[in-house]
């Protein structure tokens, strides 16, 4: 197991790391814990010295890294612990796009849906996922004039969400979706060869609670094919939780799929 991480311009190696994330489909930025144990004094200096810069913290195995999170600092303490000091970062993945970007635009009737979806993602300033084509949903022209006014991510959630759609940023990229579709067509197999923990188990909302292996892929929106006694077929991530360390058993993806 091995994990990479960078933080503005620093590299961090040969350290004990570990990390807890939290990644769904809503509008509010997907949130990283990152835990370092004694960095060195000039690192820890830097680190407290860093405003929002950007974090990525990449892990697998050896000689295959994925991108597990990708997005801003938004917090950095240095706790002593005995002899030892740990430094944890709050980040967010497009925390900063979120809050700190604004609109205020009116459109007349017959504006293509499309359109006022490419300016809200453009005032967002973070690259799309994937082209909006694919999306005959966003075709329709409006009804009536309409104004979008405030945060550009949860004005775009809110049109979307009357289209049958989601919005949300994954790794500094905003992915939109149709709700019963997922973004790639090629699922993730999981059973008890590729990494499955134990049998799904049935969530309190009508989800399926799967438990793998950690993998980068495993990203709200991915389709999964689960293959279990309990459980056998296709699914969609609706939410991951992932947590791992690169010097304990931690390394594990918690799923809630439907």
């Amino acid at each position: 197991r091995q994990i990479a991480l960078r933080v503005g311009e620093t590299e961090i190696n040969g350290l004990d790391i570990r990390f807890e994330i939290e990644k769904d489909e809503t509008s509010a930025p997907n949130p990283c814990q990152i835990e370092i144990y004694n960095l060195n004094p000039t690192n820890r200096a830097i680190l407290s010295r860093y405003g929002n810069v950007p974090v990525l913290l990449e892990a697998g195995y050896s000689g295959h890294l994925g991108v597990i999170f990708k997005g801003d600092l938004v917090g950095c303490q240095h706790l002593k612990e005995g002899t030892s000091w740990k430094t944890v970062l709050a980040s967010g993945d497009g925390a900063m796009a979120m809050q700190t970007k604004r609109i205020d635009k009116s459109y007349v009737k017959g504006t293509p849906i499309k359109q006022v979806v490419e300016d809200l993602a453009q005032k967002i300033g973070l690259p799309k996922a994937s082209p909006l084509t694919h999306l005959k949903e966003l075709d329709e022209l409006s009804a009536r004039g309409f104004m979008v006014s405030g945060n550009p991510m949860a004005e775009l959630s809110r049109i979307l969400s009357s289209k049958g759609l989601k919005a949300s940023i994954q790794n500094q990229s905003l992915q939109i979706r149709n709700n019963v579709e997922p973004v790639q067509k090629e699922a993730i197999v999981l059973n008890s060869q590729s990494g499955l923990i134990e049998s799904p188990e049935a969530g309190t909302k009508g989800e399926i609670i799967v438990r793998a292996l950690l993998m980068p892929d495993q990203m709200p929106g991915r389709q999964v094919k689960i293959e279990s006694v309990v459980f056998n077929g296709f699914a969609t991530i609706q939410s991951v939780r992932f947590i791992g360390s690169n010097f304990g058993a931690e390394w594990e993806a918690e799923m809630a799929c439907i």
